[in-house]
């Protein structure tokens, strides 16, 4: 007859203890998350509630920071366009941007970026580029000269798209913003039968001396890890499954839910 050694009984550790009872596995956590709160949440909560707000105002004045770093010796560059546009010199211009791009280390403080502004008054439409101080000086219109053979830039220091009023007065201001309403991972329709643009440079039409328009498209060259997110998301997409986050973690748990039948139909 053999006898069971007393080393033998059963472990008392919160992972056994989980796998032998899951739900007294969760009480005992739950438990245990209890006694803490009461025994240091009178001391915890201040300090991360200081040190929450210490870090929402560092970030503040960082983000004010190099926000005045941009405005300093900002310019704006009106582009001149020859009469006939080449649509392949868009892809040609990001191209030639792409130096804009910091390395990640210095992306920490930062990443410059350019402001397309179409601006509409009694004279007609303007097409002109914000570029901030920190871009070296001809650089863009460098990059917008290469871009359309025949197109020349003049460049000037950088002013607000609306006029400053001499004296206070009265003054009617409407504004608006766009964002993409779909993940960035699915593609943007580039193949137009007509010019996408036309409605936008017909809309602000018949201004007075007094009225002024102004679209601001803001914009830079996306990093490399951005673009590989985006490629594995757009693999996803294309094998059925979701572009976010909750929609991949659920793709997991049903992951042939989103599938079609692969057997015979009637």
């Amino acid at each position: 007859m053999s006898v069971l050694p007393a080393a033998m009984s059963t472990p008392s550790s919160p992972l056994a203890t989980y796998l032998q009872d899951p739900w007294a596995g969760i009480h005992q956590l739950a438990h245990h998350a209890e006694v803490c709160a009461l025994a240091w949440g009178s001391l915890a909560g201040p300090l991360l509630a200081v040190a929450v707000a210490g870090l929402l105002t560092a970030r503040r004045r960082v983000r004010r920071r190099y926000g005045q770093r941009l405005a300093a010796g900002a310019r704006l560059v009106t582009v001149l366009a020859p009469p006939t546009v080449d649509p392949a010199g868009a892809t040609a211009l990001w191209s030639n941007l792409l130096g804009l791009l910091r390395p990640s280390w210095r992306r920490l403080a930062g990443q410059p970026h350019l402001a397309w502004e179409y601006l509409f008054d009694a004279d007609g439409v303007r097409i002109q580029i914000w570029v901030p101080g920190v871009v070296p000086d001809g650089f863009v219109e460098r990059a917008v000269e290469a871009a359309w053979p025949g197109a020349h830039t003049r460049t000037t220091p950088a002013r607000g798209p609306l006029p400053v009023l001499a004296r206070p007065g009265r003054r009617l201001l409407a504004a608006g913003e766009l964002r993409l309403a779909r993940p960035e991972a699915l593609p943007i329709r580039v193949g137009h039968d007509a010019d996408p643009i036309r409605a936008l440079l017909g809309a602000p039409g018949g201004l007075t001396r007094t009225q002024r328009a102004v679209v601001q498209i803001l914009a830079r060259p996306v990093t490399g890890r951005r673009v590989a997110r985006a490629r594995r998301a757009a693999r996803r997409v294309r094998a059925g499954g979701s572009a976010h986050l909750i929609g991949g973690l659920l793709d997991l748990l049903t992951p042939h839910a989103g599938q079609p039948p692969t057997g015979p139909s009637d």
